[in-house]
């Protein structure tokens, strides 16, 4: 069976090492962990095809050696890709080349004093203990939050390529964009700017209208709506500043009748 290799009580980056070879190394899928004290040389000494040091012993996926500034993931993720185990679709790789410096600059001290806090991943992963049972629910948890990391910033890379066919248009509102997209949320279009925005989703005829200013209220949009598409679920949130029709929390809603053309014309209309 083949082997990983990383120090008790392991750091996200030595969780991201293990998380790596794991989903995308061919051969080590099903590899058991083991944790062993922080040393300098004990790859030297074990380390061979079939077990693979991480983050510690001293071996090629170690980075505690002089003049080197990375980290254990950003090491083993070269080496994915040099050996071709990485996919090499656009979204993926942009996906992982964020996630691999995210974690470099957490594990070389270089990243915002928020991601060190209370409420950061590598803070609750951590186990702070040597138990090896411990240490194993910490890599468990740490697999599964990486896994789901992976899959928001594939959605963010999808989102930037749906943002390009984006509708620019005006209204009393301000700055108001339209798009129809599956992946776009509104943390992205907090992130563009702009003071309205018309998310479409045509697979399952959802809507979002929505504002990140709290100068506006949205209300009268959702009377237009209500007044043009009675049956539809139309939902006014109690900020004003969310319109919804439909979404993956509400599956048995029902889809409004109007076009993105449509409610876009609603929209700067009033």
């Amino acid at each position: 069976m083949k082997i990983l290799v990383t120090h008790i009580n392991p750091h996200l980056d030595d969780i991201a090492s293990i998380w790596f070879f794991k989903r995308f190394h061919p051969e080590f899928g099903d590899a058991k962990i083991e944790f062993v004290s922080a040393s300098h040389n004990l790859a030297a000494k074990e380390e061979n095809k079939e077990k693979i040091f991480l983050g510690t012993g001293g071996g090629e996926f170690d980075e505690h050696k002089e003049g080197l500034m990375t980290c254990a993931g950003t090491l083993v993720y070269e080496y994915l890709k040099k050996e071709g185990f990485i996919p090499d679709d656009e979204i993926t790789r942009k996906a992982l080349d964020v996630l691999v410096e995210w974690n470099q600059l957490i594990d070389t001290g270089k990243a915002p004093e928020t991601e060190f806090s209370e409420f950061s991943v590598q803070s609750f992963i951590r186990c702070k203990d040597s138990n090896p049972e411990s240490c194993q629910k910490s890599v468990n948890l740490g697999i599964e939050i990486l896994n789901r990391i992976l899959s928001v910033l594939k959605r963010e890379q999808h989102s930037l390529k749906d943002w390009d066919k984006k509708v620019e248009f005006d209204s009393k509102f301000g700055k108001s964009y339209a798009v129809v997209s599956e992946n776009i949320d509104r943390e992205f279009c907090k992130r563009q700017g702009g003071d309205l925005f018309i998310i479409y989703h045509s697979k399952h005829q959802s809507v979002q209208f929505f504002t990140p200013s709290f100068k506006i209220d949205l209300e009268p949009i959702f009377k237009k709506l209500k007044s043009l598409d009675p049956e539809a679920s139309w939902f006014l949130h109690q900020s004003h500043h969310m319109i919804l029709c439909g979404s993956a929390s509400a599956p048995d809603s029902k889809s409004t009748k109007l076009s993105f053309e449509e409610l876009i014309e609603i929209a700067k209309s009033l």
